[in-house]
């Protein structure tokens, strides 16, 4: 007789199992499927885990070598504006503070304008967006109704100021 659940019905010269036999072979077969069950979902909680220990890394990994090159630029920036302000000292006859002093307000000026330069440019490109959204609006209007808003106040336009 085979006892080890593999086989689902019995062989025509073997006996039918009696139920008592019948259920110890199901509950065997049942605590073989929990254990494989448990077994393919510890595997796959494992797997996620590592994935997100590994995306972890990666990201930390990632953050310092963004500090790190930060750093690299903001050194060659400092030395950079160190050896002008040197050199602009050594022409004003040994004069370093008069060198460090114009290095750092032309930078201060430079960086000024920039500002200034890149906001007044944002506020010409959100006009010039705004405005070519209502003419597409109003040329909509002409289209489907043969005049448009702008076209109906310059008709009403005239009864406005004569009252």
């Amino acid at each position: 007789m085979d006892t080890d659940g593999a086989r689902a019905a019995t062989a025509p010269d073997e006996q039918e199992p009696s139920p008592e036999e019948a259920l110890r072979r199901l509950l065997q077969q049942l605590e073989e499927l929990r254990a494989y069950s448990t077994h393919f979902v510890s595997a796959k909680v494992d797997g996620l885990r590592l994935s997100a220990q590994q995306l972890v890394v990666w990201a930390v990994l990632g953050i310092v070598g963004l500090i790190a090159l930060a750093g690299l630029v903001v050194t060659a920036i400092v030395l950079c504006l160190d050896g002008a302000a040197s050199g602009l000292g050594l022409l004003f006859g040994g004069r370093l503070w008069l060198g460090q002093l114009v290095v750092g307000g032309g930078l201060l000026l430079l960086l000024t304008l920039s500002i200034l330069i890149g906001v007044r440019t944002w506020q010409h490109r959100s006009r010039q967006q705004k405005v070519q959204q209502y003419d597409e609006r109003q040329l909509q209007q002409r289209t489907a109704f043969g005049r448009s808003v702008a076209d109906r106040a310059a008709e009403d336009a005239p009864l406005q100021h004569d009252g």
